[in-house]
């Protein structure tokens, strides 16, 4: 069995200052369990999902106590997590990125579960659907549908107007999410594509070994721009430096859709994602009905509302790319200006 590090959450946003330790606390009534389930603890998304149960009045220490389990990305580890979870165990569990959710599912059909994050809720089977869920699952998704993905599509060819060839590193593939899964938003991607009259190279990155020959076969094709998903950068510590050397190598646009690791490097020209703390936000209202007594399949599972578009002038700069003014002007958040 993987060994369990439990704590009281210690996240990026130094909470841990702010919140005593549940030993030292003055407990009054009960206080309520939630273990937590990320591939990436240094995620902003946990750490938000904390203060916003937080400003709901669920503080830790005085009735809430929360468990951060780190997945490093190993489907094995999620699986061994989220089975110990279910055994001692706990009153909730929020996950962050569907694989997470998947292995909690397979852990518990009874413990609620509250997704910070998904892709594919219902195509992944962890819901009948979005207006009402069923069973113990229930959260936000970020895809649910595959539309979004057009848009990543016309934003890039936004930047890039003679774009025909463009290449995905695609991060939502197997063995944490099945083809069939995510299907919906590769045919979208594909069939906006193929409306602008362009050529889509698409390389799965579900493993190490995927990634390496994704990338030895990307660097032999004539690309024009390149896609990265979030589950590619978030894989491993290395790799969104290696993508961004690949990137500012190549000369290649890229846009991501999430503004993390690769974007903040350099590597990314755009990032178009939800808003962070909006997710958080509402994954926190759902808990706490949860906890005061709702049943999680009966809460829908929510879709965005936001979306924000971040350019990078600096990377574009090094690309030698002249960013359209009407693209630039959209921008909600501009660096390297």
């Amino acid at each position: 069995m993987i060994p369990v590090n439990r704590r009281t959450v210690v996240n990026g946003l130094c909470l841990a200052a702010l919140v005593p330790t549940i030993a030292r606390a003055q407990v009054v009534g009960k206080v309520y369990r939630v273990g937590v389930l990320t591939p990436n603890p240094a995620s902003a998304v946990p750490s938000l999902f904390i203060a916003a149960l937080r400003e709901r009045g669920w503080v830790i220490g005085r009735n809430l106590a929360v468990e951060m389990h780190d997945t490093k990305g190993d489907p094995e580890r999620a699986e061994a997590l989220a089975k110990d979870l279910a055994r001692q165990p706990v009153d909730l569990i929020a996950t962050n990125v569907t694989a997470t959710a998947m292995a909690a599912r397979r852990a518990t059909s009874v413990i609620p579960i509250v997704m910070l994050t998904s892709g594919f809720p219902v195509e992944g089977g962890l819901a009948d659907s979005l207006a009402r869920p069923g069973g113990n699952v229930t959260g936000v998704t970020l895809y649910a549908g595959g539309l979004l993905f057009s848009k990543f599509v016309q934003l890039l060819h936004e930047l890039v107007p003679t774009l025909r060839e463009l290449g995905v590193l695609w991060g939502y593939a197997p063995p944490s999410y099945r083809p069939e899964q995510v299907a919906p938003a590769t045919d979208e991607f594909q069939r906006a594509a193929k409306a602008l009259n362009i050529t889509v190279r698409f390389w799965q990155t579900g493993t190490q070994e995927h990634l390496e020959a994704a990338l030895a076969a990307a660097a032999g094709a004539p690309l024009d721009a390149l896609f990265v998903t979030a589950g590619v950068i978030h894989s491993r510590p290395d790799t969104a430096p290696r993508i961004v050397r690949f990137v500012l190598q190549r000369r290649l646009p890229a846009l991501t859709d999430f503004p993390g690791p690769l974007f903040t490097a350099g590597g990314a020209v755009l990032a178009y994602a939800v808003d962070v703390k909006e997710l958080a936000a509402r994954a926190a209202y759902l808990v706490a009905r949860i906890l005061k007594g709702a049943k999680p399949g009966e809460l829908p599972i929510e879709q965005p509302t936001k979306y924000e578009l971040t350019l990078n002038l600096k990377t574009a700069k090094a690309l030698g790319l002249n960013v359209p003014h009407s693209l630039a002007i959209r921008a909600d958040r501009v660096i390297g200006q």
